[in-house]
């Protein structure tokens, strides 16, 4: 009996440290550094699956499922998050990714429409509307998402871009061709910016 103890004492001293502090979570971290996102990702799915009313776990399978490229599922994880903690903004905007990647430009406009509800200033949420309305072509609405941003941030050369080239395809080549003036004093090497002047000059 003794020695049987004393086996069990030596086996549990012989292992490795990290198998004694194994943590499922620390363990999904670890894989993400190395990219090893499909590991991740099951390990996370086990646990969210176990503890499905767990705000962080789904949030971070949402997460690690966005960077898998496995978008559907991403979205799904988030939007269980968002069930679990309704005035969160965090898993609207994973939602907003992954519905993106999905060109889910709809959804993506209902998303971002209820996150600046709560938080008018969103960048993230304003720069994606105005890409997502410019996609769409509805081209008056990107001009208005795009110009508040420009006026937060007036020298944000992306958020510039799509304005100039929301005003270029409304026909509005004075106001496009004074934007693109100022991009091209800037980062004239930029295709986006030689080109929305080439238009809005001719």
């Amino acid at each position: 009996m003794i020695m049987k103890k004393f086996s069990l004492l030596l086996l549990i001293l012989t292992l490795p440290i990290s198998s004694l502090l194994a943590d499922p979570i620390t363990d999904s971290y670890q894989l993400e550094a190395k990219r090893d996102y499909a590991k991740a990702l099951d390990l996370l799915e086990n646990l969210s699956k176990e503890n499905p009313g767990d705000y962080f776990l789904q949030l971070r399978t949402g997460w690690v499922a966005l960077l898998k490229g496995d978008y559907t599922k991403s979205s799904s994880y988030y939007q269980k998050a968002t069930l679990i903690e309704p005035n969160a903004i965090e898993p609207r905007l994973g939602s907003i990714r992954a519905n993106l990647a999905l060109g889910q430009h709809k959804q993506v406009e209902v998303i971002c429409k209820t996150v600046l509800k709560q938080d008018s200033k969103n960048y993230f949420a304003r720069s994606t509307l105005a890409y997502s309305y410019y996609v769409m072509a509805n081209f008056k609405e990107a001009e208005k998402y795009y110009e508040s941003i420009v006026d937060d941030y007036p020298a944000d050369t992306e958020m510039l871009i799509g304005l100039g080239w929301s005003h270029l395809k409304q026909g509005k080549k004075a106001k496009a061709k004074e934007v693109f003036a100022f991009l091209t004093k800037i980062i004239p090497n930029e295709e986006r910016v030689s080109s929305g002047a080439y238009y809005a000059n001719n």
